[in-house]
């Protein structure tokens, strides 16, 4: 791990990530501002975008973008389908219905994180495979190593934003990240974080590791 470099692409292909999580927002943004890339977050709006309108934008933006990664916190999914009224449609079913359609398109990158982005940040600091119940579960985890971590916008945009304060992490939950495999459809619920994917050397933010 040491030594190990990443370059962020500066070129003139265009990128756009979809989500609807603050932290992912927060976190990416502070990304894009600190490596000046030039990629679009969305949605852009602070209320919340529903699962349809999720796959909406990410369709719209297949359009006119070279690369589209979507990431989803499948605790979300999970926690909603559980919660779903007699005789509606799963948000799992629903979900698993977009993940086979957008995953014909060749530039449509679906990352799914189970339990929540705080795994992603956990992953900084050590590997873990924990099935994970719930977002809570992963924040406590979290806090273990990470004692000051607060789920809100003022902690993550502070002068030490979050970005900068794990930057030199980067490598190290890359690797952790990629050595939890990828997200299977049939068993959704398995521990997984593919947020390494945009740090892939044909993704968003870096064109080399080594």
């Amino acid at each position: 791990m040491k030594n190990r470099k990443y370059f962020f692409n500066k070129g003139k292909k265009t990128f756009a990530i979809v989500g609807d999580g603050d932290c992912e927002k927060w976190y990416f943004q502070l990304l894009k501002d600190a490596e000046k890339l030039i990629i679009n977050i969305r949605p852009e709006l602070i209320k919340k975008a529903s699962l349809k309108k999720q796959y909406e934008y990410v369709k719209e933006l297949s359009e006119n973008y070279d690369k589209v990664y979507w990431i989803v916190d499948y605790d979300v999914i999970e926690r909603e389908s559980r919660t779903c009224k007699k005789g509606e449609e799963k948000k799992s079913d629903e979900f698993a219905r977009y993940y086979q359609e957008l995953s014909k398109l060749k530039n449509v990158e679906i990352v799914v994180v189970n339990t929540c982005f705080e795994y992603w940040l956990l992953l900084h600091f050590k590997y873990s495979k924990k099935q994970f119940s719930d977002c809570d579960e992963t924040q406590n985890d979290l806090r273990k190593v990470f004692p000051s971590y607060e789920k809100n916008e003022k902690f993550y945009k502070q002068s030490n934003n979050i970005y900068k304060q794990l930057k030199d992490k980067l490598p190290k939950a890359i690797e952790n990240a990629s050595k939890l495999g990828d997200f299977d459809i049939e068993n959704p619920l398995a521990p997984i974080c593919e947020i390494h994917k945009l740090f892939n050397a044909d993704g968003s933010f870096n064109t080399n590791l080594k």
